[in-house]
Parts: structure tokens; C-alpha cells; sequence
């Protein structure tokens, strides 16, 4: 949310600079008021859905990196030294800091430039000391000053100070490492004044500083070259109080032409390569190498600027293959029998980290440069000597572009590599005119803030559509999932109810088909036995008769428990009568069942012993009791059910263990119930069996295996 703010906040303050010159106006605002009618830029009214969101801010990034492109290139740069002008921490008496630059002779001004400096304790903490509030103001044309002594003297006032900025009563918006350029001023002035009020508050500094104070006059209604470089005799600057750091702070440096912006290049790069010569002698150091420059005709010299080369492969190597020795010679004569010599002490330390050497020639008019190279840049065990572009120039219009070139000292293969030095190219990039780069750079301004929040949002909108989509991925993952599971239960209780189907319809088969033959069987058998006459016969008929009466119990045991999902004890106990009523032929079965019998569910476990008990005991009953009637008891004992069967048959000694009556499985069943089983039987006296089981044994599965036999 800061940076979106602070971009937005930079996006409100600055409009482009083409917008600007339409309208008529300053490519920076002149005064809060103006910069109020520089807010019609177009705001970019973002799209909701993500998607076209982000399409249309590749849009935008692409137009704005398409004018971007057509723009200097933007790579400021810290100095090693004379980093600009500073103010000096005025006393309390004190309202106004002044930085005047005298035009010596009456120009037509168009524009006034403004760079800033960077902080040169700690350049990434951006830039140092610029003014927030000021004034520039000029004095039309009056006469003009003369030097006395070796200092300038402006010519008296004859006319009034008119203000062309004014940023007294608003703080002027952070212009970061750009620089400011106020234009359309389009006057003939003879001086321009800064005026910088001294601060009130504890919380600000009282002084100011600046890197470069640019003058650029006025051609045919356009922006001109730039007359307040270093040695020009157009312009004389005074202050009102300078703080003096010989390599640090100097009202000198303020128009030298050095400044934090880097070089003046264009964004867009060739395959244009520089004049890089690898000597190949590495034992000994290379002799003077020296290039002459053929300019055509005599010219005012003002100045011969020497770039350096870009470092190969991208190595970060400041001034890579400049000589340590430069001594540059200017003449009308091709054999400089007559020339003027310029002696330039520490090249390297002039050039204030990879920026440009550049030698004055005071407008001296003359033909031919020569420059003498020497203290070869020493690289990989050999020497090197790497220039980027040689210009020789006066008031922005270079002479020496495409000029006749010659060296001595270099190598026969290096000399098809003499062109580049004059061929307007530098580190892969067109060389701009003073005046295009410094403007230029001020339009990239608001360009680079544009594209630094289209990217912002564009970064923004590309993290939201991917988690977006990421969270879509997991709804959809686990809504197939959940789909799928349920889908697998829903084919899971198709099958279930379709095998429970199946199920029932074959055990209800089995009562029809099989349980009506169980009963002709039984049937069958009964009437046989009654029209048998051999006693042995008769039982045999009697034993088939009474196990096709306890099959077809069985099997409607089987039919009731398929179609119950759950027992209860009120109905098991329903279906042992209905066993008893049934297997037990000519007997009387009287149930016994006491109220209070517990509505509980009945395992399958203890279902199983309880009814194999039963069966077990009515089987007894049938097969050898004899008996007229039986009397089924089932009734509740605090915590215990107890079963009781009871018949008036023939009795047996309980004592002696009987085979075939299957009593060791009845007291097993007992046991895995966890219960007790009683027998009390005795000769002609019938028998009384007593189940008794813990009624929580009942509804849990019992701890241990299902041992007996069904």
C-alpha cells in the first residue's frame, strides 16, 4: 500500500513533458498553480477481473517501455568528487540564501535546468539537500557586468526582478535523481537569480545544494545549448554564501558539467562497438599513442570531451582502458608548428567514476586536435587503451563528428577502429546533445514513475491471478474430491443395498423353495412314523421329522435375520418361542416373559451363543425328554437376564455327563457369554436348565473369541 502510494502520489504531481509543451507549459510546474493545471493526465482506470487487468497493464507497460526507449538513457551515478554546489548554514537573521548566474551578454532564455546532488555519504539514501521551496527570477537585459581583479562585477539594475518559478508556499515534489527543467520562459534576460528562503524549522536544514545549474538559450523559439558550462565566457555565477570543500563542495562545480545523471546516452543500444586496443607486447609498456583529429575548418573550441569504454562482459570495471596520461593540443596546422598545449593532471581523478574528461579550450579557434595517450589501463597481463568517443565542441554543435582521424602508436590492426572514435557512439548507444539529454531525462521523470506503479500493479495483479488460481485449484481438487468420495459412498450403498437385495431375495427363496420342502418333509415323515410298524423305523421317521422341523426353524431364523439391521432382545426372545412352538411337536410350550425384560440391542456375537443355547436345549427337549410341556421363563435379575427352560419329561441323572445331548457345548456357550448355565434334572422328575448372563454382555461383543461350534 506505500509503494502504490508513493507512486501514486509521484503520478498526481508529474504529467508528461509532450503534454506539457502542448498545453504551452513548463515540462516542470513553474508554480503549485501550474502544476494544478498539469494534473489532466489521464489516470489508467484499472480493470476488476485479473485477467484483463493484466492485459491491459502489459498494454500500458509496453507503450510507456516504446517511449521510454525513444528517451536518454536513466543510470545515475555517485561521484568520487566535486559533487556540486552547497550552501552555506546562514544565521538567524538571514531569510534568503541567492545563487545568481550573470549572462555577461543579454541572452534569450528558454529554459532553466535544476540537478540535483546525490547524498555523498550514502547514495542510495537518493538525493541531497534539495531545495523544497525557492524562487528563480531574471533581470531583463541591462548592461552588462565586468570583471575587476579577477572578480565578476555585475552591471547595475536597471531594471526589475520577474519571477518565472515560484515555489515559496508549497514544497516543490521530490524530483529524485532527475533532473528539473523549466521552460518556455523564452525572454532575454542578463541574469538569473535562485533564491532559496532559510528555513524556520528545527526539523529542516537551512542550507541547499545542487549538482548542476543549467542556462539554455533560446534559438528560433526552441531549447538551445546550454551557456553555463565550466570556462565559458558567457556566464559568470556568484552566491551569496558558498561552503568551499576543495574535491567536495564548490560554487565552481555548479556548471562543470559533472553532475549524478551518468552519461548523456540514449536507451535504446546497436552493435556499434568502441576503440578498444589490446597491445601485444606484454613484457614492456606501449609507447605514447597519438590520435589527430581533422575537424574541416577552423572552429571555436570550447571544449574536447573524451568518453570512457564499457568494462566487457558486463564486469563492473570504472574507466576500463583509459590512459593515466592525457595531454591534448589544439592547432590550425596540420604539423602544429603553432598549437596550444592543454596539460590535464589526473585524468582518471577528474573523471569522477566512469564520467566524462573533459578538457576546456576557452573558444580558442583552431583546426586540428591532437591528444597524446600514455600509463596504459593494465588488464590480464597486458595493456589496454579504451575510448568510447572523442568530441570536440562549442555551445552544444560538435565539429568533430565523422572528422578525418590518424593515430600513430597503435597496432596495424587497430587502425579500421579509428571511425568509432568519432562515429557519435559511446558503449553501444547514440551520443545525445547536451540539451536533448538533460530535457529528455526531465520527460522520463513521470514516464518512470508511470511504468515503477504499472509494474507495481502488473506484480500485484500476476501474484493475485496465480493465488487465484492456486485457491481455485484446491476447490476444485476438493470438490472433485468430495465428489468422488462421494460418489464412491453413494456406489458403495448401492452395492450394499444391492448385495442386501440379493440377499433377501435369496433367503426368501430358500423359505419358499426350501422351507416348503423342509415342511413336506416333516409332513411326510409324521405320517409315515404313524403307518410304520417296526419300532426302529418309526424313530428313524421321527429323527427326520424332527430335524425338518428344526431346518425350517433354522431357516426362518436365517430369513428374519437378513431382513433386521439390528436385534433386540424382546424380538430374539419372540423367535426362541417360535422355535420351540415349532420344533417341539405335541408339546405344550408355555412363554414366561416378565415385563421389565430390557429393550436392548443384541449383539451378533451373543446372538449367535444365545440361540445355538436354545437350540441346543429344545433339541434336548425334542429328541429325549419326553415331555408334555415345556415352560420358557425369561426374566430380568437386577443387572442379569436368566432363561429358563423347563419340562415335565423324563428326566436324567445330572450328574453323569450323557452323549449326544451336547451339554460340554451348552456350558461353553455359557461361558463365552460370560453367564452361568444351572441343570437340575433327575430321573422321571424332568429338567430345569438355567441360563443366567450379565445384560452388558448382551449389547457388547465379548472381549473374546468365538470359540464353540454353531
Amino acid at each position: 500500500m506505500a509503494m502504490t502510494a508513493r507512486i501514486t502520489a509521484l503520478l498526481i504531481c508529474w504529467v508528461t513533458g509532450g503534454l506539457a509543451i502542448a498545453l504551452g507549459q513548463s515540462i516542470d510546474p513553474r508554480s503549485p498553480e501550474e502544476w494544478r493545471t498539469q494534473i489532466a493526465m489521464e489516470e489508467l482506470k484499472l480493470d476488476y477481473w485479473l485477467p484483463a487487468r493484466i492485459r491491459q497493464l502489459e498494454i500500458e507497460r509496453n507503450h510507456l517501455l516504446a517511449k521510454i526507449s525513444k528517451l536518454p538513457l536513466h543510470d545515475p551515478k555517485p561521484l568520487t568528487g566535486q559533487y556540486g554546489y552547497h550552501s552555506l548554514v546562514r544565521s538567524s537573521d538571514s531569510k534568503f540564501h541567492y545563487l545568481t548566474a550573470d549572462t555577461v551578454y543579454n541572452q534569450q532564455l528558454n529554459s532553466i535546468g535544476l540537478v540535483p546532488a546525490l547524498n555523498p555519504f550514502d547514495p542510495q539514501a537518493g538525493i541531497y539537500a534539495f531545495p523544497k521551496r525557492f524562487k528563480i527570477e531574471i533581470l531583463p537585459g541591462t548592461e552588462i557586468g565586468e570583471e575587476v581583479n579577477g572578480i565578476w562585477v555585475p552591471g547595475p539594475d536597471t531594471g526589475e526582478w520577474e519571477e518565472v518559478v515560484n515555489w515559496l508556499n508549497e514544497d516543490f515534489p521530490d524530483p529524485g535523481p532527475y533532473p528539473v527543467v523549466f521552460s518556455e520562459i523564452k525572454r532575454d534576460v542578463s541574469q538569473v537569480r535562485l533564491v532559496v528562503p532559510v528555513s524556520d524549522s528545527e526539523n529542516e536544514p537551512d542550507y541547499y545544494a545542487l549538482g548542476e545549474f543549467y542556462l539554455f538559450r533560446g534559438q528560433d523559439g526552441k531549447i538551445a545549448d546550454n551557456i553555463s558550462t565550466f570556462g565559458s565566457s558567457g556566464v559568470a555565477f556568484s552566491a551569496s554564501d558558498t561552503l568551499s570543500l576543495d574535491r567536495a563542495w564548490n560554487l565552481d562545480y555548479v556548471y562543470d558539467g559533472i553532475s549524478v545523471l551518468g552519461l548523456p546516452l540514449s536507451e535504446n543500444t546497436t552493435n556499434v562497438e568502441d576503440f578498444v586496443v589490446r597491445f601485444p607486447d606484454h613484457d614492456t609498456q606501449p609507447g605514447p599513442v597519438q590520435i589527430v583529429l581533422d575537424i574541416g575548418e577552423p572552429q571555436r573550441i570550447g571544449r574536447i570531451e573524451l568518453w570512457p569504454t564499457a568494462a566487457p562482459e558486463g564486469m563492473v570495471v570504472p574507466l576500463f582502458g583509459f590512459p593515466g596520461e592525457v595531454v591534448a593540443e589544439i592547432s590550425l596546422y596540420a604539423d602544429f608548428r603553432e598549437s596550444r598545449e592543454i596539460p590535464i593532471p589526473n585524468p582518471r581523478v577528474r573523471m569522477h567514476n566512469d564520467n566524462l574528461l573533459t578538457i576546456i579550450g576557452d573558444g580558442e579557434i583552431a583546426r586540428y586536435v591532437r591528444l597524446t595517450f600514455s600509463d596504459f589501463f593494465e588488464f590480464m597481463d597486458a595493456s589496454i587503451l579504451g575510448i568510447g568517443e572523442i568530441s570536440v565542441l562549442e555551445y552544444g554543435e560538435v565539429f568533430s563528428l565523422g572528422c578525418e582521424i590518424s593515430a600513430t602508436g597503435i597496432p596495424e590492426d587497430a587502425v579500421d577502429q579509428l571511425p568509432r572514435l568519432v562515429d557519435g557512439f559511446s558503449r553501444q548507444r547514440k551520443i545525445l546533445p547536451e540539451t536533448d539529454w538533460i530535457v529528455g531525462l526531465a520527460k522520463r521523470r513521470p514516464l518512470d514513475a508511470r511504468l515503477e506503479f504499472v509494474e507495481h500493479e502488473l506484480t500485484s495483479a500476476q501474484q493475485k491471478w496465480r493465488a487465484w488460481l492456486l485457491r481455485m485449484s484446491i476447490f476444485l481438487g476438493a470438490g472433485l474430491f468430495i465428489l468422488l468420495f462421494l460418489g464412491l459412498t453413494i456406489q458403495k450403498r448401492q452395492r450394499r443395498r444391492e448385495v442386501n437385495r440379493l440377499k433377501v431375495q435369496i433367503t426368501r427363496d430358500l423359505h419358499d423353495e426350501v422351507g416348503s420342502s423342509l415342511g413336506s418333509l416333516s409332513l411326510a415323515s409324521e405320517h409315515l412314523e404313524r403307518m410304520a410298524s417296526d419300532e426302529l423305523i418309526r424313530e428313524e421317521l421321527g429323527e427326520i421329522s424332527l430335524t425338518a422341523r428344526e431346518a425350517n426353524a433354522s431357516l426362518l431364523e436365517v430369513v428374519w435375520m437378513t431382513d433386521q439391521t439390528t436385534v433386540f432382545l424382546s424380538d430374539l426372545v419372540k423367535k426362541l418361542i417360535q422355535r420351540a412352538e415349532k420344533v417341539l411337536r405335541g408339546v405344550e410350550v408355555i412363554s414366561d416373559v416378565s415385563p421389565d425384560c430390557p429393550e436392548i440391542e443384541v449383539n451378533l456375537t451373543a446372538k449367535r451363543h444365545v440361540v445355538s443355547f436354545f437350540k441346543e436345549a429344545i433339541h434336548n427337549c425334542a429328541r429325549h425328554a419326553q415331555a408334555t410341556r415345556v415352560l420358557v421363563n425369561v426374566h430380568q435379575t437386577k443387572d442379569h437376564l436368566e432363561l429358563t427352560i423347563h419340562d415335565n419329561g423324563c428326566g436324567f441323572d445330572a450328574s453323569i455327563e450323557h452323549e449326544g445331548w451336547g451339554l460340554g457345548s451348552m456350558r461353553k456357550r455359557a461361558t463365552e457369554l460370560g453367564g452361568d448355565l444351572n441343570i437340575n434334572s433327575s430321573p422321571n422328575k424332568g429338567t430345569e436348565i438355567i441360563l443366567d448372563v450379565p445384560l452388558a454382555n448382551l449389547t457388547t461383543d465379548p472381549t473374546h473369541l468365538y470359540k464353540t461350534s454353531n
